[in-house]
């Protein structure tokens, strides 16, 4: 079981990932409807937890207690501390913009997910030549196709190494397969002319690769010739 919680916002110059994998007890933790709330309003802003008690009408003890579990888990961290008289003021942030929990890992060997695509198109009647040699050249059009997109490292990190994949965004649930299509859009709209019109060159090229290898369309063309 893989579950992420994904949030929309830019990558601070000092976090060095987008993705965070964690443990099953941090996992635990962000079932907390409290524990997402604090989560999503980080993401956001460096608060305190005074602040945060505030935008969630709880008591400031309420809030410390669900801090300082998120803290030991490595989902947050303190960012700067402020001396308020006798009081020091602790702000706080997450540690990444997306958390990433999996049981079921499935390490993916390229040549070997290829192949089964292959197979999955032939079980979905594509009537394709499943070999070595295609699925390396499939795969290389895939890695060029995912360059030129600048798909998401989140999505790339949680397809290569997870079974599953679950993603809790702000609004709720969403779909492994619809997030993808979101990385997807949000890509084709940030590319230049130049660069859309070579990804509609590379989608062509993927298209007559995968046309050349259909078994049913040999034999056709042979009949044909006889």
């Amino acid at each position: 079981m893989t579950v992420g919680i994904t949030m929309p916002r830019a990558v601070e110059s000092e976090r060095s990932r987008l993705l965070k994998s964690i443990n099953e007890q941090a996992f635990r933790l962000l079932q907390d409807e409290t524990r997402r709330k604090i989560i999503f309003l980080l993401r956001e802003n460096e608060l305190t937890v005074g602040e945060m008690a505030s935008r969630l009408d709880l008591t400031a003890q309420n809030i410390y207690h669900h801090i300082k579990k998120l803290q030991n888990a490595g989902l947050v961290k303190v960012t700067e501390e402020k001396r308020l008289g006798h009081l020091i003021e602790s702000y706080y942030t997450v540690t990444a913009d997306t958390f990433v929990y999996h049981s079921d890992e499935m390490t993916e060997k390229s040549t070997q997910s290829f192949i089964d695509i292959l197979n999955g198109l032939n079980e979905m009647g594509a009537r394709v030549e499943v070999s070595t040699e295609n699925a390396n050249k499939l795969s290389e059009l895939h890695k060029e196709r995912i360059r030129l997109l600048n798909a998401s490292p989140a999505a790339s990190d949680l397809c290569s190494s997870c079974g599953f994949s679950g993603y809790f965004m702000k609004l709720g649930p969403m779909n492994p397969v619809l997030l993808e299509r979101i990385l997807q859009y949000r890509s084709t709209m940030n590319m230049t002319d130049e660069e859309f019109e070579r990804s509609l060159e590379l989608t062509k090229r993927l298209r007559q690769f995968l046309l050349s290898i259909r078994t049913g369309t040999k034999r056709s063309t042979r009949k044909r010739h006889e």
